[in-house]
């Protein structure tokens, strides 16, 4: 199982940092993922509200390449319906050649009303503009022309003069809140990205949801699991940063609007929260690895945690993985 870091890049206006601050700790975050020795880096596409100021991760994750040589980098989600498809296979296609084709493309169908209300769309027609727009990126980046007729996008367009790095473009990776969806996403033989706290009760549904998955991948297809989990982990067992964890998880968990969420404003399952010393960690990753999940991305930056305990972190999770 490899371990990445996944940065939500929720915004605490009460702690006094101001923007450009918050992207220069994100930035030096994953010069951190990097020389811990952790496989990738992803972060968040939102929109409107504090909830995620990352509006377009492919602005960011340049600004990433530019900073790393080796981590994969990964998009957590970009959310297709808010996009114009083909531009978006532009700009993730560069993002793939800056970083030397280390780009990962997680994509989603969006779940924020405001966020579509915003860009004058409709949540109600969300998965149908999704399944267009993805199907318009994947013919992008095939090469050649791109004609496409749907009821949403309706595109005739000479082939891109930019195409990604990886042959046939990035991986992709589907995000998805709701079990019933994992069987669909296995169907098409994509990759599964998730947050299991959203919809799971505990490690035995993301077995059962792991076990959907891969019994409905198609034979050709490899597939993978990527299940992002809040982490934490601590210099010992009586840290007291893992109090300032439990607190600045508590700020996180308040500014979640996930519609239909399973936890409805109370902590998630503690499956699903890895806080502790690296003895008490090493058996949980484990557990994981043993699951069926393919990656592991760390929550690890949430709730205004100070940059300081967040890099700590980082380098004792980077000594697990390599462990």
């Amino acid at each position: 199982m490899r371990i990445g870091v996944f940065c939500p890049l929720d915004y605490h206006p009460e702690l006094g940092r101001p923007h450009h601050e918050r992207y220069a700790q994100v930035l030096d975050q994953a010069e951190q993922t990097e020389r811990a020795g952790l496989e990738s880096f992803w972060v968040a596409e939102h929109h409107f509200s504090d909830y995620g100021i990352g509006p377009d991760p492919a602005v960011l994750l340049a600004a990433v390449a530019a900073r790393t040589q080796r981590i994969r980098l990964g998009t957590a989600a970009a959310v297709l319906p808010l996009h114009t498809p083909l531009r978006l296979a532009e700009s993730l296609a560069l993002v793939d050649q800056l970083s030397h084709g280390r780009l990962e493309c997680g994509v989603a169908s969006g779940y924020l009303h405001y966020e579509f209300e915003g860009f004058g769309q409709s949540l109600a027609q969300r998965r149908e503009r999704f399944d267009e727009a993805l199907a318009i990126v994947r013919r992008a980046w095939r090469g050649g022309p791109v004609n496409f007729a749907g009821e949403h996008f309706q595109v005739a367009a000479p082939p891109l003069n930019v195409q990604p790095l990886q042959a046939g473009g990035p991986p992709l990776h589907i995000a998805v809140t709701r079990p019933a969806v994992v069987p669909h996403v296995g169907r098409k033989g994509l990759g599964l990205l998730t947050i299991p706290y959203v919809a799971l009760r505990d490690l035995t549904a993301l077995r059962e949801a792991v076990a959907a998955y891969r019994g409905t991948l198609p034979a050709d297809a490899r597939g993978a699991v990527t299940a992002a989990l809040h982490v934490f982990c601590a210099e010992g067992p009586d840290d007291p940063a893992l109090d300032l964890a439990r607190a600045a998880l508590e700020r996180y968990l308040r500014t979640r609007v996930v519609p239909g969420a399973r936890y409805a404003g109370t902590p998630p399952a503690e499956d699903f929260v890895l806080f502790g010393d690296a003895a008490a960690l090493a058996p949980r990753l484990r557990a994981l690895d043993a699951l069926g999940l393919d990656r592991l991305l760390a929550l690890a930056d949430f709730g205004g945690l100070s940059p300081r305990l967040v890099a700590g972190s980082l380098m004792r999770l980077g000594g697990l993985a390599a462990g």
